[in-house]
């Protein structure tokens, strides 16, 4: 019912609005009232009034009012008002429109206060899903919706980093600092155990095979992540992992659109080093040290300090300009007089960092006709990371255009292309001490980047006067002779980063093409088409250095990967009365082809050239392979609902994969839901707060086809020696059986809406049971294969999923919104076809998480002798000469006789996201935080960092250490967690694989903070803009973890926290324009 009376003073503001829609009606009904008046003749009258809220009474910014049967019309402004000049007298009706409301049609007066009431269909979010679309409200499934204006402005170069705290449900482990790496994403925690655990990518409708960093972001409409089979099942085999569905823009409704978008900002470290015992402190934890190990070689304490002193740096290089035995006393203590010759050349990790710098920019055009629309943009990205050489570029373009050719022919084509390329691919290798994030970390502080008089700590030069880089490979210039380093020789990542010849360029392109004919009768016919195609090409040069000793090398490989899909989809729509029905049934055929070449030359001849005509010789046999695969669906849905208040669906697919052999080749894949509209029953009459209450429901069972290998049933073979002869031998039993893995997912939930959207949400429950698990399952010995792969586990992934958004407040020129979204998650491993075994420092066993840590029970230190504690094992008790009683309890101070126990598990109980957004007229501030709680992670780095000389780095003897070595045990009746420090019993001391070195992962990060401005109407009218937008934003702000140098969301769910040996996610600050024409 339409209300209209008399204008009344009103003093609430409708602070929920969107500016750019407003910019972009506004800009249309002014072009569109210019051309209207000139086709409207005779009197005129002017009407003017005011546009209300039926809840709240609060002006509404931005709604449309338009003279009917004409193109004269507005927009009401920041106070809900508005004017029509030139309104013909003949004209009868104004139409009222706003998003979220119901259209009204009200009598033409000259002064008129116009109510609308909501519209819940309109509120009703439209999702992209399987093949189409769906209302949310009608959906069965497990689907969540990031609009494009969820995404905001924030810098990230691959939009998947946007979906951190964005969805419950769903966690984005970020893969490093790297410009242009990509995330791995996790949707409802692992399924698998050997085969992949990445969901299916689908671009526009169509399968995506290559790397999402090649998508502009600013491209981008929408992301749907489906996490159910009831929402996934129409892609079978390949969708166990969940679906995340990327959606691009298109053309409008309207005029010929310009947007332009700039922004410019710099890129820094987020995450800071772990703390480190500075050089005073370094050289006597190590005087320390060495003096223990004398002590346990059977010298007393003050013949051992006197040694200590006197023999510290046969081992240690001398930084101080005194002499070697003058540095620290009987006592440990640094020689007051003693000055660092080289104390602002030992940065190691500032020297290979800089502040990098970040430009994106992007065009657009887009409009519409009555039949037509299209949609066409540029964009460019520049990205130069925080470590010197990294960096990132790329170029994309991106069209499409959709026609209503006939009433009852659409066709449309999609197509995008990128150009990118990476530089400073860094070795990232685990536990290898030449990678250059390693080095840095743990080199200790008496160690220069350059080269010094070791007298007087003068900087030497070169022959032109230029700095020379400290290989440590041992010197003698001009007279002066600098010994051969200890730690890591012949490598200085501080001169070799700037140099780096490590990258990759990659082009990308893919197109699609569709039909869709409407047949009589309420079918649909839809023909699908789309290519893709990516060419990759990899460098990476061992650069010659006089000091490194090496003759040059270059390894260059290049792939090239194509896919083709095609589909063929029918369907059919039919109302009867309340009863809707939505049929589905198609056809689809994928096809994909990797071609694989890699050679390395060695050798190098002449500088600065990397091609292999500069190279001598072969380094490494050149290698060839092709990889195809293919599958073959056929597929079907069924929708239907009684007046939009019970749902029923169901859908099935039967899969061929052309990765398992013929016999086991196909699967049938389906799901069934349901869903009950319970607000619309007549006991919920009179409950008005209630807008929606919805009770879903959905069970259905996806598949895996990725399980590694592409023939992985196929038995292969390698080339082997036999007394000199060459020939082949199997290394891959036949296995005719093997097949994909499956989950068998079960999924209930309740969605609500109340007080007209003012808050809503969703109480969701998953059991996501992954069955025919790949596991490698040994074979007798007289099969001459060690292992053969197996669907033989099983595995559950169980949770609960809490979704909530609230209108907090609203006045006349504030509001404040807030969304908060949890996932708790727990994960078992059902059943093992193998015995229990250990994998790294976690445990597989039936009955535990997959990411279970099993370690030696560490207690603590002895507070008599500074030893580390640990339980013992049973069979020890009351024979082992290492057992003490500390406090009443038995303990033993041997790692070997250690009771190995699980101990947590890296898997995050509860993880979510939580976003706020303040509006104050014309400006606006966004927010979104990430949190993690209940995990543990295992820090391997600071426990490199707490191990001085410890066999497992013993290259990078003698390597920094943590400032927590301070706080060591040193004398009898010291309380403290760290042990006393002796090299001789270091594996006894430091507690390899132990609990010491667990920590809590929780963390809560600032992932994003957006400041905006809109410029008013009134400002840029003159300037022919209809919108103009200035904005700040920020990326990976800040974080709060337990300890400092830690990151727990590189690994989310293994745990093992790796800091110490890669590129840590950088920070990012923006400042950005976008302007709409």
């Amino acid at each position: 019912m339409m209300n209209y009376y008399p204008i009344k003073n009103t003093v609430a503001l409708r602070g929920c609005y969107s500016p750019r829609l407003k910019m972009f009606m506004m800009c249309f009904l002014l072009i569109s009232t210019f051309f209207g008046s000139a086709q409207v003749s005779g009197q005129t009258e002017t009407v003017k009034g005011i546009v209300l809220d039926a809840g709240d009474k609060s002006p509404i910014i931005g709604a449309a009012i338009l003279v009917k049967g004409t193109s004269i019309g507005t927009t009401t402004d920041i106070d809900g008002n508005f004017t029509i000049a030139n309104v013909p007298s003949s004209a009868k009706m104004l139409q009222v429109s706003y998003i979220g409301m119901k259209t009204q049609e009200v009598d033409v007066a000259p002064v008129l206060n116009i109510i609308l009431q909501p519209d819940l269909l309109q509120i009703d979010e439209v999702i992209v899903v399987a093949y189409g679309t769906s209302k949310k409200s009608s959906f069965t499934g497990a689907a969540s919706l990031v609009k494009a204006e969820k995404l905001g402005e924030r810098p990230v170069t691959n939009v998947t980093n946007a979906l951190v705290g964005a969805v419950a449900g769903v966690q984005v482990s970020t893969a490093n600092g790297q410009p242009g790496s990509e995330p791995s994403i996790y949707i409802r925690g692992i399924g698998s155990y050997g085969a992949s655990n990445s969901p299916l990518i689908i671009l526009n409708g169509m399968p995506y095979e290559n790397t999402i960093s090649s998508i502009n972001p600013n491209d981008i409409e929408s992301l749907t992540v489906l996490k159910d089979a009831s929402s996934s099942a129409l892609y079978g085999s390949r969708a166990a992992n969940g679906v995340v569905m990327i959606t691009t823009k298109t053309g409008t409704k309207e005029k010929v659109a310009v947007n332009v978008k700039f922004n410019q900002g710099v890129t820094a470290k987020q995450t800071n080093d772990y703390k480190k015992a500075g050089l005073n402190d370094y050289v006597s934890l190590y005087w320390e040290n060495l003096r223990n190990r004398y002590v346990s070689d059977g010298k007393s304490v003050a013949e051992a300090g006197q040694l200590a002193a006197t023999g510290l740096f046969t081992d240690l290089p001398n930084p101080f300009n005194v002499p070697n035995n003058q540095v620290v006393d009987n006592n440990g203590q640094v020689n007051p007089n003693a000055k660092h010759l080289w104390a602002d050349d030992v940065d190691w990790m500032n020297a290979i960092q800089q502040l990098g710098n970040r430009t994106d920019a992007a065009v657009s055009v887009s409009g519409a006709s009555d039949k037509t629309d299209y949609y066409a943009s540029a964009g460019f990205t520049n990205e130069e990371g925080y470590v010197i050489g990294s960096k990132f570029k790329r170029y994309t373009i991106n069209g499409n255009v959709n026609s209503q050719v006939k009433n009852w022919l659409k066709i449309g084509f999609n197509t995008s292309a990128n150009l990118s390329a990476t530089d400073g691919n860094q070795n990232e290798a685990i536990g290898n001490n030449t990678n250059p994030f390693r080095f840095v970390r743990y080199i200790g502080p008496v160690h220069p980047i350059h080269l010094h008089n070791l007298e007087t700590g003068e900087y030497l030069r070169d022959e032109s006067g230029n700095l020379i880089y400290d290989f440590g490979t041992g010197y003698s210039i001009n007279g002066v002779t600098i010994p051969i380093r200890n730690y890591v020789s012949g490598n200085n990542p501080a001169i070799e980063l700037q140099n780096n010849y490590d990258g990759n360029k990659r082009n990308t392109i893919n197109a699609k093409v569709y039909t869709e004919i409407k047949l009589p009768e309420g079918f649909k016919l839809s023909l699908n088409g789309s290519v893709g195609a990516n060419s990759y090409l990899a460098s990476a040069a061992d650069i010659v250095y006089p000091d490194k000793g090496i003759s040059g090398s270059m390894t260059k490989t290049n792939t090239f990967t194509t896919t083709w899909t095609f589909n063929e989809l029918l369907s059919y729509t039919k109302d009867i009365d309340k009863h809707h029905i939505d049929v589905l049934a198609g056809h689809e055929s994928y096809d994909y082809e990797y071609n694989y070449l890699s050679s390395s030359m060695k050798d190098q001849k002449f500088d600065g050239n990397f091609e292999f005509g500069n190279y001598s010789n072969l380094n490494t046999t050149p290698d060839s392979y092709t990889n195809k695969y293919a599958t073959e669906g056929f597929l079907s849905r069924f929708n239907y609902d009684y007046d939009s208040q019970y749902f029923l669906s169901g859908s099935f697919r039967r899969d061929g994969s052309s990765r398992f052999y013929t016999d086991s080749r196909w699967g049938n894949f389906w799901s069934v839901g349901g869903g009950w509209r319970i607000d619309k029953e007549e006991f919920m009459a009179g409950i008005d707060f209630i807008d929606i209450l919805k009770l879903r429901a959905s069970y259905g069972e996806v598949g895996n086809d990725n399980v590694g290998s592409y023939y992985p049933w196929r038995g292969t073979y390698k080339v082997a020696q036999n007394a000199g002869e060459a020939g082949y031998i199997q290394n891959i039993l036949e296995n005719k059986t093997l097949k994909w893995e499956v989950s068998h997912n079960s999924d209930a939930a309740l969605e609500f809406s109340l007080l007209n959207g003012k808050y809503s949400g969703s109480v969701e429950y998953f059991n996501r049971l992954s069955g025919n698990l790949l596991f490698a399952v040994p074979l007798s010995p007289s099969t001459g294969v060690n292992s053969q792969d197996m669907n033989a586990g099983t595995m559950y992934n169980r949770g609960i999923e809490v979704e909530l958004s609230a209108k907090l407040l609203q006045k006349k020129d504030f509001s404040w919104s807030a969304s908060l979204n949890a996932t708790y998650l727990k994960n078992r491993i059902t059943a093992l076809p193998v015995d229990p075994f250990i994998s790294d420092v976690h445990k597989i066993e039936e009955g535990h998480s997959r990411y279970e840590y099993w370690l030696r029970q560490w207690k603590g230190v002895d507070p008599a002798t500074g030893s580390s504690l640990y339980v013992p094992l049973e069979e020890v008790l009351g024979s082992s000469t290492s057992l003490v009683t500390v406090n009443g309890e038995t303990y033993t101070t041997s790692a070997t006789e250690a009771l190995y126990d699980y101990s947590g598990t890296a898997t995050p109980k509860v993880s979510g996201g939580l976003s706020t957004n303040f509006t104050y007229g014309h400006f606006n501030l966004g927010l979104i935080f990430y949190y993690q709680l209940g995990g543990k992670m295992y820090d391997i780095a600071y426990s490199y960092l707490m191990s001085p000389g410890v066999s497992t780095i013993a290259s990078l003897y003698p390597s920094a250490l943590h400032a927590d070595m301070l706080n060591r045990w040193q004398k009898p009746g010291d309380i403290t967690s760290v042990p006393r420090i002796s090299t001789v019993e270091s594996a006894d001391l430091t507690a390899t694989t132990s609990t010491r070195w667990l920590i809590s992962s929780d963390m809560l990060e600032l992932s994003s903070i957006n400041l905006g401005y809109d410029f008013p109407k009134q400002w840029i009218h003159t300037l022919d803009i209809s919108g103009l937008r200035l904005y700040g934003s920020a990326d990976n702000v800040f974080q709060i973890t337990k300890r400092q140098g830690t990151y727990p969301r590189r690994n989310i769910f293994s745990g093992y926290s790796d800091n110490g040996d890669v590129y840590l996610p950088s920070r990012v600050f923006t400042i950005g324009l976008n302007i709409t024409f």
